[in-house]
């Protein structure tokens, strides 16, 4: 997977400050969750604020130039 490294480099840089989840959406029993967070394609990248709202999602590859201001804008609140 392409994005696989970004994820990894996201996680390891926001290892203290965030917490990375990864469903296998292939799975039958992670099937509550995958339809409680309405998956139908993978990879799907979902970010959460601190109040478990939903702030960002997109499908297939990740771009880290677009993610990352609205990790550290969470950061700051």
């Amino acid at each position: 997977m392409i994005s696989k490294p970004i994820v990894n480099g996201l996680e390891a840089e926001y290892a203290n400050t965030l917490n990375v989840y990864r469903i296998d959406a292939r799975d039958a029993s992670n099937k509550s969750i995958v339809t409680q967070l309405g998956l139908r394609m993978t990879p799907t990248y979902i970010v959460f604020d601190q109040n478990s709202h939903e702030v960002y999602r997109t499908v297939g590859q990740i771009n880290r130039a677009a993610i990352e201001p609205i990790l550290n804008d969470l950061l700051r609140t």
